[in-house]
């Protein structure tokens, strides 16, 4: 008979609500203890599959980026090799059977030439909580009414 942890759970929850002698409430929970021992260690192999998998997939993401990186680097410098060559030929537009080339002026863009001058008016700064700093106030006492240490718990699977 397969049983879910969930059913586990309520069966345990079930039993502590029923009126039973002692020997039999505790031959009962022991029973279901040790079915809810091997629900939990087969979760617990696959939850480290499931890690293990995961972090196989991070290294080929790491991977297949390095390779797109580099792909995307090598098409800038064939079209900047190919800009260079139109410009010094003074051959700025023509078309072929597939593509049509030109070279035209773009958009005018800002160009930072000295960052401190720029006036504040033109400048935006992102807010960040710098936590270990703010924790180590609280714990002495610094903070009070903006924020809290709290304590938790999570699942730890060796």
């Amino acid at each position: 008979m397969n049983i879910s942890l969930y059913e586990l759970k309520d069966m345990y929850l079930n039993l502590m609500d029923l009126d039973l002698e002692d020997k039999d409430l505790k031959a009962a929970l022991e029973n279901i203890d040790d079915e809810i021992e091997v629900k939990a260690e087969n979760y617990a192999g696959l939850i480290k599959n499931l890690e293990a998998e995961a972090e196989a997939y991070k290294k080929e993401i790491e991977r297949m980026t390095k390779i797109k990186k580099a792909l995307e680097n090598r098409a800038l410098l064939l079209k900047k090799n190919l800009e260079e060559a139109m410009i010094e030929l003074d051959k700025k537009k023509f078309k072929t059977k597939l593509f049509s080339f030109n070279i035209q002026r773009n958009a005018p863009s800002v160009q930072i030439l000295n960052e401190d001058k720029v006036p504040e008016d033109f400048v935006e700064y992102e807010r960040k909580i710098k936590k270990n700093d703010l924790k180590k106030a609280i714990q002495n006492g610094l903070i009070t009414d903006s924020a809290i240490l709290v304590e938790s718990e999570s699942l730890r699977i060796r």
